[in-house]
């Protein structure tokens, strides 16, 4: 790939990788102490709650923040100000309009989706799950607003505001989530139920919080647009409206399939492991366990797919437009290869330090093995996501919007083969992990077909795969050895030892995977320093360990001969 696409792709994502990160990891911190506050059954009942909302706060924005700064760039480009206006207020009166729709329908609505989660028990379900679906139901009168600014200040090209709100979003929701389940919890007793239910309250004031902040970074832009007024702008509000949701609808749709998907899992998890023999609490405490523990962390890679994802669209996009062959193919490989390099290391220490970050996030060994069992989704699901991005890059809006419905589908199937099968929730896991690797796979055969380009996965992956297998067996020894060790040292606090097995042995794998993957050559010094975030000090590192010449690149755009 040449340096100066590889270099504009990077610094592109490298403000995405950061806001993103910062948010995940924020994200991840709540889990420790209200998991310890309201315990599984209350994160299960957290996730159905969750499920509902992420489908209602889907169809509220429907891909405002991408149709706005699209559509405000254009007409900026082209001096027509009091456009941006139009758009602007044609576009928030709506969002305001589908928000208050959204709320209504998910806090008169909560006793039938309580009731939808299980079947069997249908009134112990309603008296816990109404107050946190209520709760939740808050969060979708700002947060769709807060898509409309963002979508606003990315179309004058201003990231900033839209990354540190995110950050502050996040650090207001993680203390108003910790501090609102202790109060009721600990001072009020009011349960696992309760704390749920104030955990996700916390939600609404992290948006608040968000809001406050974007609303001040918009007031200057609006006060100038303000001027140009709407009485110039050649558009009526109806035609405004189509055009924004021309552009959104397809972008919508795509971003229900993952919510869909989770209330899938709301819908059938509980219902199907009470069918096996399992009390509503148990069920609903497994639930919890794979949704907001295995499911949370397998999502973490997610932030690096979705930061390479966002910038390699309008990449694509560029290069079909020119219909250079040749800079589609170094997009693709080249955002591919980025994508491995974090996933399969990611995927081999879930795999492998299942039972310590369990231990140490959590503390408790229950649901190790699903941690385990999902860790190899991680890749595939990091995979669909760029995949959607590259297809749309290549105006295929609503192929990767099929497959990944059919991805859906199939885990549905899965969902009461495998649950009935195993009467466990792994048995989900495992539908999941299979949903995505259809759904990916489907959309890789169409990158091929519409990109015109010949790409092979396998030898892509094939280094990426041998450095992960050579990290796992040391992962295994090192994490057997720190183990055995630290857990005679701390017979009376096992949790402080299980973090120092996790942190030490996550740092060793670490430092032998980049030494296995930078010694091979499988990544030049110019393509690791293109990486964003990371990828400056990848390429210093890579140039001291590199004590030969890198063998020759692959080249990914020709058939295989056959003999």
């Amino acid at each position: 790939m040449s340096r100066t696409t590889s270099s504009n792709l990077a610094r592109g994502a490298s403000l995405y990788v950061i806001c993103v990160a910062v948010a995940k990891v924020l994200g991840l911190v709540w889990i420790i102490p209200v998991s310890a506050l309201i315990g599984r059954d209350g994160l299960g009942i957290y996730s159905n709650a969750y499920a509902i909302y992420t489908i209602l706060q889907q169809l509220a924005t429907s891909g405002f923040p991408l149709a706005m700064g699209k559509l405000i760039s254009e007409r900026l480009a082209t001096g027509q100000r009091s456009v941006v206006e139009h758009i602007y207020r044609v576009s928030m009166r709506s969002l305001l309009f589908f928000s208050v729709i959204a709320f209504l329908l998910m806090w008169f609505g909560a006793p039938i989706f309580a009731h939808l989660v299980s079947l069997k028990s249908s009134h112990q379900a309603m008296v816990q799950q109404v107050p946190t679906m209520r709760a939740v139901s808050l969060m979708l009168l700002v947060i769709p607003a807060m898509s409309g600014l963002r979508g606003y200040l990315q179309g004058h090209q201003q990231l900033a505001p839209s990354a540190y709100s995110q950050t502050v979003e996040q650090l207001f929701r993680v203390i108003a989530m910790v501090v609102g389940a202790y109060i009721i919890v600990k001072q009020f007793g009011g349960g696992h139920a309760g704390g749920a239910a104030a955990a996700t309250f916390g939600g609404f004031v992290g948006g608040v919080a968000g809001l406050l902040l974007l609303i001040i970074a918009v007031r200057p832009l609006r006060r100038a647009e303000r001027s140009f007024g709407i009485d110039e702008s050649p558009f009526r509000s109806g035609q405004i409206f189509r055009m924004v949701y021309r552009l959104a609808i397809p972008v919508s749709l795509g971003g229900l399939v993952v919510p869909i998907a989770n209330l899938v899992d709301s819908w059938t998890v509980t219902n199907l492991l009470q069918a096996g023999g399992q009390t509503y609490d148990a069920a609903t405490a497994n639930y919890g366990i794979l949704t907001r523990q295995a499911m949370y962390l397998v999502q973490l890679p997610m932030a690096f797919a979705y930061a390479i994802g966002v910038n390699i669209l309008p990449a694509v996009a560029a290069a079909k437009a020119k219909k250079n062959q040749q800079a589609i193919q170094e997009n693709i490989v080249f955002t591919l290869r980025s994508m491995f390099l974090i996933s399969f290391p990611t995927a081999v220490l879930l795999l492998v330090l299942s039972q310590a970050i369990n231990e140490s996030i959590f503390g408790s060994t229950t649901g190790s093995a699903i941690i385990s069992t999902v860790s190899f989704m991680s890749i595939f699901s990091s995979l669909e996501l760029i995949s959607t991005y590259i297809l749309q890059g290549l105006g295929k809006m609503y192929r990767p919007v099929r497959n990944m419905f059919i991805g859906v589908a199939i885990k549905l199937i899965f969902n009461f083969v495998l649950i009935l099968t195993f009467h466990s929730v792994i048995g989900a896991a495992l539908a999941t992990t299979i949903g995505y690797l259809c759904s990916s796979a489907l959309n890789i055969m169409a990158v091929r077909k519409y990109s015109q380009t010949y790409f092979s996965v396998r030898r892509i992956a094939k280094p990426f795969i041998g450095a992960s297998v050579l990290t796992a067996i040391v992962l295994f020894l090192v994490n057997w050895l720190l183990h055995v060790g630290l857990m005679h040292l701390f017979t009376h606090g096992e949790r402080i030892g299980y973090i120092i097995q996790f942190i030490v042995a996550s740092l060793i794998g670490g430092v032998f995977y980049l030494y296995f993957i930078l010694r091979s050559g499988t990544l030049r010094s110019d393509e690791l320093q293109n990486i964003p975030g990371i990828g400056r000090y990848l390429g210093r590192l890579s140039r001291k360990i590199e004590r030969r010449p890198p063998p020759p690149r692959q080249r990914y755009d020709r058939r295989p001969n056959r003999r």
